[in-house]
């Protein structure tokens, strides 16, 4: 399709060009030729005024008829012009003598008699083959038209110069046409090889090669494409890889409970396991069912963010009130490790328009996970900050920290920052926590420095900006 695109933008280019020369050539010929036409009507005019003023001296008798007959033989031998001298037939008087041939056209001497003047281009004379270009005008004496006088040239040869000019202009022309079809080639060489690389890109696209890019020169608007498509790529590779990875992750979180499940009751029926142990084996299967529904809970959950299907149950919540809720429900598990859990109180309420059960949701994962991986003898908690006007809840604990190589991961799907102590859970629950704090048009980000502990900041504006 390109390479049709391609010949149609270089045959509408060249076709443009080509019609462009064309009407200027034809245009600049046809001036020149009316210029040379002009040029040479103008010097039958400037000779027709030398053989009046000879004339003149006919009339006032400084020059003989004789001495006339000369100077027009000599003006006609210097010259292609030919005289024609016409005496009015009713001038008794001879000041003026007829000279040369007489015109075939009567109606142009009859003109001439009257006083108007003539320029045409026909045959002069009967016998004459070639067309002339004539110039006549009367011969005027003491107010009254005492003859007339006819100039002609062949148009021969003005026409010779004229195709001299359109030869001149046809080799010009067909010389800047092929430039200009060579330029042309190459322009459109360079304006369609983009476009060539972006169909190839887009076909390796399509058929799941991700890794393409297309090179982005320059700043028009075909780079402005690339780099869109190269943003698409780069996304889409983006996609195919947390796909695979997804899917990879998902078959190693349903792998271990299935197998579990499995052994317990094949053992269970085939006998292998005694009847009084039968109900710790069943207990068992119970447990990686229940934690097998919490992971489908917790995928489906998050679909639900991602395709925008979440309606949030949007009221006014005190979150100092909701904080203290939340670590009141952890504290039996947090003394168990004695862990010691408090809530940084605000300088009174913190009232925000807020779904009040998946921000509980949201304070209860982050605490639960850092009373699951702080030691024994920490504290962790929930407190209140406000920068720049702006409240801040911060979800904190005095453990280990977090390695800063695996902070950017945090709430990725399925990432475990320490998978010998984090055995039960999927890795879901920072990513549905972050799903469901930019539900709310926040954010939330996550600092950690070694022996100092992490704490998670949680943004929510103060009016409810649903980004569902």
């Amino acid at each position: 399709m390109l390479s049709s695109f391609y010949r149609k933008l270089l045959f509408i280019y060249i076709s443009i060009t080509l019609v462009s020369i064309l009407a200027i050539s034809v245009t600049v010929g046809y001036t020149m030729e009316r210029k040379t036409y002009d040029r040479s009507e103008k010097l039958l005019q400037e000779k027709l005024a030398q053989v009046e003023q000879m004339a003149e001296g006919l009339f006032d008798g400084s020059t003989t008829q004789k001495e006339f007959r000369k100077q027009i033989n000599a003006l006609e031998k210097n010259s292609e012009v030919k005289v024609s001298v016409i005496k009015h037939p009713k001038l008794v008087q001879q000041w003026i003598i007829p000279m040369g041939e007489m015109p075939e056209r009567q109606e142009w001497v009859e003109r001439v008699l009257e006083g108007e003047k003539v320029t045409v281009t026909s045959t002069f004379a009967a016998g004459n083959k070639g067309t002339m270009l004539i110039v006549g005008q009367p011969v005027m004496k003491d107010g009254r038209v005492a003859g007339g006088l006819f100039l002609y040239t062949p148009i021969r040869n003005i026409q010779g110069a004229a195709r001299d000019i359109y030869r001149a202009i046809f080799r010009s022309a067909v010389l800047i046409s092929l430039l200009a079809i060579a330029v042309l080639y190459i322009v459109s060489r360079h304006f369609v090889k983009p476009l060539q690389q972006m169909s190839r890109t887009a076909e390796a696209l399509a058929t799941g090669d991700f890794s393409r890019r297309v090179p982005v020169r320059g700043q028009d608007e075909i780079a402005s494409l690339a780099g869109s498509l190269n943003r698409m790529a780069g996304k889409l590779e983006t996609v195919e890889e947390g796909r695979k990875r997804f899917l990879s992750e998902i078959s190693h979180e349903l792998r271990t409970p299935l197998t579990t499940i499995r052994a317990s009751l094949q053992g269970v029926v085939d006998g292998v396991v005694e009847p009084q142990d039968s109900r710790e084996f069943i207990e068992v299967s119970l447990a990686e069912t229940k934690r097998l529904s919490k992971l489908v809970d917790d995928l489906l959950q998050l679909s639900s963010f991602d395709e925008k299907r979440v309606t949030l149950n949007v009221s006014e919540t005190d979150l100092v009130q909701l904080s203290r809720e939340v670590v009141t429900g952890l504290t039996m598990k947090a003394k168990a490790k004695q862990i010691e859990l408090n809530v940084e109180l605000a300088e009174g309420p913190v009232l925000l328009s807020v779904d009040t059960d998946r921000i509980k949701q949201v304070l209860l994962n982050l605490l639960d996970n850092a009373i699951n991986h702080i030691p024994e003898g920490s504290s962790a908690g929930i407190r209140f900050r406000y920068l720049k006007q702006d409240c801040w809840m911060e979800v904190w604990d005095s453990g280990p920290g977090i390695p800063l190589d695996k902070l950017p991961h945090l709430f990725d799907r399925f990432y475990k920052a320490d998978e010998s102590r984090n055995r039960t859970g999927a890795g879901l629950g920072l990513a549905i926590c972050k799903s469901i704090v930019e539900a709310h048009g926040g954010f939330i980000r996550v600092t950690s420095a070694a022996t100092k502990g992490t704490v998670f900041s949680i943004y929510l504006p103060p009016a409810p900006k649903s980004n569902l």
